[in-house]
């Protein structure tokens, strides 16, 4: 008789087992792969408008709309002044060819971006919202 009730029990420790571990396989697995915008800081428009030289080598998230195409450059990409949701005034933000497609008036994105040398706002990677 107590061998008919250790083979349930084991069998049902062998699956809580693999369950756990399956569980844990998932965790582990998409732990890495966060949003690549949620974890960064908004860019304070007010103060990178002062000084924006402060910025340098930080990257932000920027949430804006196209408001005017500045210039373009085949091969090199954009300059867009976006107007910023957080307010303040127009940005210029350049958008490499490799990171913009279609790019439109009107159009919002949240935006990585890096400040550069010179306080340029170089957008690494955008999505429309």
């Amino acid at each position: 008789m107590p061998t008919l009730l250790a083979k349930p029990r084991k069998s049902a420790s062998i699956w809580i087992g693999v369950s756990l571990m399956v569980s844990l396989l998932v965790v582990a697995l998409t732990s890495g792969c966060g949003d690549k915008f949620s974890d960064l800081e908004v860019l304070p428009t007010e103060s990178y408008m002062k000084k924006p030289g402060d910025f340098l080598g930080n990257t932000y998230t920027i949430r804006a709309q196209i408001d005017s195409q500045v210039k373009w450059e085949k091969g090199v990409g954009r300059i867009l002044a976006v107007l910023p949701e957080s307010g303040g005034a127009r940005l210029p933000v350049f958008v490499p060819d490799a990171v913009g497609g279609n790019l439109h008036i009107g159009q919002r994105y949240e935006m990585r971006a890096r400040i550069e040398a010179g306080g340029l706002i170089y957008v690494e990677s955008l999505r429309k919202y």
